[in-house]
Protein backbone atom coordinates (compact mmCIF):
# COMPACT_ATOMS: atom_id res chain seq x y z
CA UNK A 1 0.00 0.00 0.00
CA UNK A 2 1.04 3.85 -1.36
CA UNK A 3 0.79 6.36 0.96
CA UNK A 4 -1.43 9.44 -0.99
CA UNK A 5 -0.88 12.92 -0.54
CA UNK A 6 -2.46 13.82 2.70
CA UNK A 7 -1.71 11.09 4.30
CA UNK A 8 0.64 8.89 6.60
CA UNK A 9 1.08 4.96 6.26
CA UNK A 10 1.61 3.32 9.70
CA UNK A 11 1.79 -0.18 9.63
CA UNK A 12 0.48 -0.78 6.47
CA UNK A 13 -2.88 1.08 7.42
CA UNK A 14 -3.51 4.60 5.62
CA UNK A 15 -4.40 6.67 8.77
CA UNK A 16 -5.70 9.60 7.05
CA UNK A 17 -7.11 10.82 3.88
CA UNK A 18 -7.81 14.78 2.77
CA UNK A 19 -7.87 16.24 -0.09
CA UNK A 20 -10.26 14.34 -2.21
CA UNK A 21 -11.98 15.56 -5.09
CA UNK A 22 -15.60 15.92 -6.58
CA UNK A 23 -16.71 15.42 -9.71
CA UNK A 24 -20.26 16.21 -11.56
CA UNK A 25 -22.26 12.39 -11.74
CA UNK A 26 -22.06 12.74 -15.42
CA UNK A 27 -18.74 12.80 -15.49
CA UNK A 28 -17.56 10.76 -12.75
CA UNK A 29 -18.14 7.10 -14.44
CA UNK A 30 -19.22 5.31 -12.06
CA UNK A 31 -21.62 2.39 -12.83
CA UNK A 32 -25.34 2.59 -12.85
CA UNK A 33 -25.44 -0.20 -10.13
CA UNK A 34 -22.77 0.82 -8.27
CA UNK A 35 -23.74 1.27 -4.58
CA UNK A 36 -22.93 4.63 -2.82
CA UNK A 37 -23.78 6.37 0.17
CA UNK A 38 -25.80 9.22 -0.05
CA UNK A 39 -25.24 12.68 1.42
CA UNK A 40 -27.20 15.84 1.39
CA UNK A 41 -26.92 19.28 2.69
CA UNK A 42 -28.37 22.36 1.92
CA UNK A 43 -28.63 21.79 -1.48
CA UNK A 44 -25.16 19.85 -2.07
CA UNK A 45 -25.68 16.35 -2.90
CA UNK A 46 -22.95 14.07 -2.69
CA UNK A 47 -22.20 10.47 -3.25
CA UNK A 48 -19.75 8.21 -1.87
CA UNK A 49 -18.98 4.79 -3.91
CA UNK A 50 -18.74 2.10 -0.99
CA UNK A 51 -15.50 0.95 -3.04
CA UNK A 52 -14.03 3.98 -1.27
CA UNK A 53 -14.38 2.41 1.63
CA UNK A 54 -12.51 -0.97 0.82
CA UNK A 55 -9.16 0.83 2.39
CA UNK A 56 -10.71 2.96 5.01
CA UNK A 57 -13.50 3.24 7.19
CA UNK A 58 -14.13 7.05 7.32
CA UNK A 59 -13.59 9.95 4.67
CA UNK A 60 -13.34 13.70 5.87
CA UNK A 61 -15.07 15.81 3.69
CA UNK A 62 -16.39 19.58 3.23
CA UNK A 63 -19.54 19.87 1.96
CA UNK A 64 -21.26 23.05 0.76
CA UNK A 65 -18.98 24.63 3.88
CA UNK A 66 -19.49 22.27 6.43
CA UNK A 67 -16.78 19.93 7.97
CA UNK A 68 -18.50 16.41 7.57
CA UNK A 69 -17.28 12.44 8.04
CA UNK A 70 -18.97 9.58 6.23
CA UNK A 71 -18.20 6.50 7.81
CA UNK A 72 -18.77 2.77 6.58
CA UNK A 73 -18.65 -0.62 8.51
CA UNK A 74 -18.84 -3.62 5.47
CA UNK A 75 -19.49 -5.72 7.77
CA UNK A 76 -22.25 -4.38 9.51
CA UNK A 77 -24.17 -2.58 6.90
CA UNK A 78 -23.47 0.49 8.69
CA UNK A 79 -23.63 4.49 7.14
CA UNK A 80 -23.22 7.65 9.12
CA UNK A 81 -22.52 10.52 8.56
CA UNK A 82 -21.26 13.71 11.27
CA UNK A 83 -20.49 17.05 11.40
CA UNK A 84 -16.38 17.27 12.00
CA UNK A 85 -17.18 20.47 14.09
CA UNK A 86 -16.65 20.40 17.99
CA UNK A 87 -16.39 23.59 19.90
CA UNK A 88 -16.38 25.54 16.68
CA UNK A 89 -13.05 23.49 15.46
CA UNK A 90 -13.21 21.00 13.02
CA UNK A 91 -11.33 17.85 13.42
CA UNK A 92 -9.82 15.28 11.23
CA UNK A 93 -10.57 11.52 11.63
CA UNK A 94 -7.91 8.80 10.77
CA UNK A 95 -9.17 6.90 8.52
CA UNK A 96 -9.00 3.17 10.38
CA UNK A 97 -11.69 2.56 12.57
CA UNK A 98 -11.89 -0.35 15.15
CA UNK A 99 -15.18 -1.75 14.84
CA UNK A 100 -17.23 1.72 15.19
CA UNK A 101 -14.93 3.61 16.94
CA UNK A 102 -12.12 5.82 15.02
CA UNK A 103 -9.42 8.22 16.15
CA UNK A 104 -9.99 11.61 15.75
CA UNK A 105 -6.35 12.77 15.48
CA UNK A 106 -6.93 16.58 16.18
CA UNK A 107 -7.67 16.22 19.70
CA UNK A 108 -6.87 12.87 20.30
CA UNK A 109 -10.30 11.67 21.03
CA UNK A 110 -11.22 8.34 20.22
CA UNK A 111 -15.38 8.61 18.28
CA UNK A 112 -17.87 5.53 18.66
CA UNK A 113 -18.95 6.58 14.79
CA UNK A 114 -22.58 4.61 15.24
CA UNK A 115 -23.70 6.97 18.46
CA UNK A 116 -21.27 10.02 17.48
CA UNK A 117 -20.24 9.88 21.01
CA UNK A 118 -16.52 10.57 22.15
CA UNK A 119 -15.99 7.39 24.19
CA UNK A 120 -12.27 8.03 25.41
CA UNK A 121 -9.44 10.79 25.26
CA UNK A 122 -9.96 14.76 25.27
CA UNK A 123 -13.32 15.30 24.37
CA UNK A 124 -14.99 12.28 26.04
CA UNK A 125 -18.48 12.64 26.55
CA UNK A 126 -19.16 15.13 23.65
CA UNK A 127 -21.26 14.53 21.10
CA UNK A 128 -21.01 14.99 17.32
CA UNK A 129 -24.36 16.24 15.12
CA UNK A 130 -25.41 13.44 13.04
CA UNK A 131 -26.52 13.98 9.45
CA UNK A 132 -28.99 11.89 7.23
CA UNK A 133 -27.38 9.60 4.91
CA UNK A 134 -29.32 6.80 2.81
CA UNK A 135 -27.01 3.83 0.99
CA UNK A 136 -28.18 3.03 -2.54
CA UNK A 137 -27.24 3.02 -5.78
CA UNK A 138 -25.81 5.36 -7.98
CA UNK A 139 -28.65 5.60 -10.40
CA UNK A 140 -31.22 5.65 -7.61
CA UNK A 141 -29.18 8.56 -6.26
CA UNK A 142 -28.70 10.47 -9.30
CA UNK A 143 -32.31 10.23 -10.12
CA UNK A 144 -33.25 11.74 -7.15
CA UNK A 145 -30.50 14.39 -7.50
CA UNK A 146 -29.52 14.95 -11.03
CA UNK A 147 -26.79 17.51 -9.99
CA UNK A 148 -25.23 15.20 -7.49
CA UNK A 149 -21.16 14.89 -7.13
CA UNK A 150 -19.12 11.77 -6.48
CA UNK A 151 -16.39 11.62 -4.30
CA UNK A 152 -13.03 10.37 -4.87
CA UNK A 153 -9.43 10.09 -3.69
CA UNK A 154 -7.31 12.82 -5.59
CA UNK A 155 -4.58 11.08 -8.29
CA UNK A 156 -1.17 10.43 -6.85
Amino acid sequence: MKARPGSWLLGGMVLLLIGGRTTPGAQAGIAAGEPVIGLSFRGAHRAYPLALFSERRVVNDVVGSMEVAVFHDPARGLATAWFRMVLGEPIEFSGAADGTVADDLTTVTRWDLETGIAVWGNLEGQRLVALPVTTTTWAGWAGLHPNARVYAEEEP
